[in-house]
C-alpha cells in the first residue's frame, strides 16, 4: 500500500511541478525560436521555473499534502446535493 500512495503522491508532485515549468518554459521556447542567439535567456527562464516548480509543489506537500490539495481541487460541492427531480407525468 505504502508504494502504491508513493507512486500517487509523486504524480500529484509531478503535476504541481510542471505548472510553474510549463508557464515559463513556453516564453522561454518563443524567445528561443525568435533569435537563437536568445538561448541564455532562455536557459535561465527555464531555470527560473524549475526552481519555482520544486518550492510550490514541496510548500504544497508540506503545508497541506499533495493528496487533499488536489482533492479540493477536483471537488464538485453543487453534484454532492442530490437535487430531486419531479416524476414526468404521462400525457394521455
Amino acid at each position: 500500500m505504502k508504494l502504491f500512495m508513493f507512486f500517487i503522491n509523486s504524480i500529484y508532485w509531478l503535476w504541481a511541478f510542471a505548472v510553474p515549468v510549463i508557464i515559463s518554459g513556453l516564453p522561454a521556447w518563443y524567445l528561443y525560436e525568435k533569435e537563437h542567439k536568445n538561448l541564455p535567456y532562455s536557459i535561465l527562464l527555464l531555470i527560473a521555473g524549475v526552481v519555482s516548480g520544486v518550492i510550490l509543489a514541496e510548500a504544497i506537500r508540506r503545508k497541506h499534502g499533495l493528496v487533499s490539495f488536489f482533492s479540493r481541487l477536483s471537488a464538485t460541492p453543487d453534484l454532492d446535493e442530490k437535487e430531486e427531480t419531479p416524476e414526468k407525468s404521462e400525457v394521455s
